[in-house]
């Protein structure tokens, strides 16, 4: 048992955040029932900069690390305020600054895009609200060019009532796993007094934001205590996944907002990894399919950007 009394776990304050820290918590206090495990809030870049596209807040806020969703929380880490930083995972770049290391994740949730509607046999027509450059071009590609987008921002709730309250707008999408972690995913529900309908889309046309379903977290790499103890809550097979994702995603050297789908699941003792990157000027994206040992994850990722072939 660790020699720690106490554990503080810093979060972003949306309603997401706080759910997803509180899985930590709980993970963390049963692992360890006599820790004292702490919660604080801390806002973020991303959260406060709602005035542009996701895809800009890194550029119009000078954050060339592009890490506007966790920034402000490594800040806390190096200053000792914290202990472990805990995240989305797909928010998080895929290459940490020095002195972080991402030293464990939970058991991934389901990794889907779920399309939201406000009528329920909707067809691909219209208006779709995004803030994802990804789910924009994947949307194009599977319903057809006459789509029309519209930025979207904001947290889950505000989403949905966004949708629920704009007539102009035929269509969102969200994650499965933020949804689900909310109570909020139903085939119907009612919304700011309107009924909205949910059905979750195709891994295979809607490969997912690479972490997208993951809760990560994130310590000081000299902080060989923490991450220990993280170590006793983390899930092998989720953070294999992540691993090979991520390791496409710094291959490639893509941000945040670059668009790219990276999904790996196991097959008993293969790692089966799916990808899909929208080059620019390109409507149609490379697109690659690989399967490897479990046991190399990493390799796996490399492998799978190497026979993409970008030529």
């Amino acid at each position: 048992m660790t020699s720690k009394n106490t554990l503080i776990i810093g979060t972003r304050g949306s309603a997401l955040a706080l759910a997803q820290a509180d899985m930590v918590r709980a993970a963390l206090s049963l692992r360890y029932p006599e820790l004292d495990v702490r919660r604080e809030i801390i806002h973020t870049t991303g959260d406060r900069r709602t005035d542009v596209p996701l895809a800009d807040v890194a550029r119009v806020s000078g954050i060339v690390d592009k890490g506007i969703f966790i920034k402000e929380l490594e800040t806390a880490l190096l200053e000792g305020r914290i202990d472990v930083a805990v995240h989305s995972l797909k928010d998080v770049p895929s290459e940490l600054a020095p002195g972080f290391t991402l030293a464990a994740v939970l058991p991934r949730a389901a990794v889907e895009d779920v399309l939201i509607t406000r009528e329920p046999d909707w067809n691909g027509s219209g208006t779709l609200a995004t803030g994802s450059v990804r789910r924009r071009l994947m949307a194009r590609t599977y319903w057809g060019s006459g789509l029309r987008f519209e930025d979207l921002r904001g947290n889950v709730p505000t989403r949905l009532a966004k949708l629920a309250e704009h007539p102009g707008w035929d269509a969102v999408i969200l994650a499965r796993a933020g949804l689900e972690r909310l109570g909020l995913y139903a085939p119907e529900t009612l919304v700011e007094g309107r009924k909205l309908y949910m059905r979750p889309l195709p891994v295979e046309a809607f490969i997912p934001a690479v972490g997208q379903g993951i809760v990560g977290m994130e310590c000081r790499s000299s902080d060989r205590e923490t991450m220990e103890m993280l170590a006793g809550i983390s899930d092998p097979e989720a953070f294999a996944c992540a691993l090979a994702e991520r390791a496409f995603l710094v291959r490639l050297g893509a941000s945040c907002s670059t668009p790219v789908g990276v999904y790996a699941r196991l097959e008993g003792d293969e790692l089966v990894l799916r990808a899909a990157y929208y080059a620019p000027g390109r409507e149609e994206p490379f697109a690659v399919v690989v399967r490897g040992d479990r046991k190399e994850p990493g390799a796996l990722g490399l492998r799978a950007f190497e026979e993409l072939d970008l030529r």
